[in-house]
């Protein structure tokens, strides 16, 4: 018998129109996913993403640093110049497949899928005086574009769509009840947002202590990557981790640990 994940109830954090291709890994390896978004992204339409779009031509390199982002900026793809595109660096693999729906080829992907990763890829490229546009959340940490100001890069950051808490806070609700009940094995973090919003509504309950003991010791916890980690760390949980920050190697991982490999 292949090893699995031994039909160990897995909480799903992410954004619901992220949880769907999670869910069905969780399904295929012998899991029951239980989804619960912490985190809701909303596309935006902005005067700045417009003319960024309409200007694209004059930078010198685009970074995206998650699909959403790359969804929002060619939500409108006539605004787009049809020549001197620039190029362009995607943080993983699910933001190159989002990219290549739409016609475009990534230049550049990091062997480690962070802003740490993009910036030790990009170390040896002079960027002085050249123009890079990050279309993403307005939430998101500052380590990438101030890595490439310190490259004297030109870097223009344009909100291309909202990360924040779901307007429904029900299922979360739901989800700390399970957690006081013991009645779920695992629960999955893909961003260090997803664990903030939870952590932040965890903290209005009256069981804030028993419910933070339960996440160190009762419950499996498994995070994408060490930026991740590194937010579920402030609040002394331990984690699982893959070596790879995808989705994939994050069940992978599971399954080793469950199975003792």
């Amino acid at each position: 018998m292949n090893p699995d994940l031994k039909e160990k109830k897995i909480v799903i954090t992410r954004p619901i129109e992220r949880s769907i291709d999670l869910s069905d890994i969780i399904i295929e390896n012998n899991g029951v996913p239980i989804i619960v978004p912490t985190l809701e992204l909303q596309s935006v339409e902005t005067e700045e993403l417009s003319k960024l779009r309409n200007t694209i031509d004059t930078y010198d390199w685009l970074i995206f640093t998650s699909p959403a982002g790359v969804q929002s900026f060619f939500k409108n793809k006539e605004e787009l110049p049809k020549i001197n595109f620039p190029k362009i660096i995607v943080i993983g693999i699910k933001t190159k497949e989002e990219l290549e729906k739409y016609g475009y080829i990534a230049d550049i992907i990091p062997s480690k899928y962070t802003a740490e990763g993009i910036l030790e890829t990009i170390s040896n490229l002079n960027l002085e005086n050249k123009k890079i546009a990050i279309p993403r959340t307005l939430s998101a940490r500052n380590t990438l574009p101030d890595g490439l100001k310190a490259k004297k890069a030109n870097v223009n950051i344009v909100e291309a769509y909202k990360s924040g808490v779901p307007k429904s806070l029900d299922k979360i609700y739901e989800l700390i009840e399970f957690i006081k009940k013991d009645e779920i094995d695992v629960i999955t973090f893909t961003s260090p947002l997803t664990v903030t919003n939870l952590m932040n509504i965890i903290k209005k309950d009256s069981d804030f202590n028993k419910i933070i003991e339960k996440l160190r010791n009762n419950i499996i916890i498994v995070s994408i990557g060490p930026i991740t980690t590194k937010t579920l760390t402030e609040y002394s949980i331990t984690t699982i981790e893959p070596e790879v920050y995808t989705v994939k190697n994050m069940i992978d991982s599971l399954i080793k640990y469950l199975n003792n490999e």
